[in-house]
C-alpha cells in the first residue's frame, strides 16, 4: 500500500542493491503481505525468526520490497523486486 508520509528522499540501505548477492528465499504470500521465512546463502539455510522491520524504495517504475530481519544473532536486509522475483541479500 502507498504511504504518502513516507520518505523517498532517503538512501538506500545499499548504494546499488543490483550489487548485492542474489539469494533463494522461501517466503509466504498472505492476504497482500510477503513474509520471507528463510532463505539460502552460501549453501547455509538461515531461519528468519524476526522481522524487525520492512519498507518500500521506488527504482523508477518498480517498487522494491525491503525487510530487515534477524536469526538467532544476525540480522540482514533482504529486498524482493516484484517485477522479476529476484531476492537480494546484503548484511548491513
Amino acid at each position: 500500500m502507498f504511504n504518502p508520509h513516507a520518505r523517498w528522499d532517503r538512501k538506500l540501505p545499499c548504494a546499488d542493491p543490483d550489487a548485492a548477492e542474489t539469494v533463494e528465499v522461501c517466503a509466504r504470500f498472505l492476504k497482500g503481505k510477503v513474509i520471507p521465512l528463510y532463505f539460502t546463502v552460501s549453501g547455509s539455510r538461515i531461519a528468519v525468526k524476526r522481522i524487525n522491520y520492512s519498507w518500500q524504495e521506488r527504482k523508477g517504475n518498480v517498487i522494491l520490497r525491503y525487510f530487515s530481519v534477524a536469526d538467532a544473532g544476525d540480522t540482514y536486509c533482504l529486498c524482493l523486486d516484484p517485477e522479476t522475483m529476484i531476492w537480494r541479500l546484503w548484511n548491513p
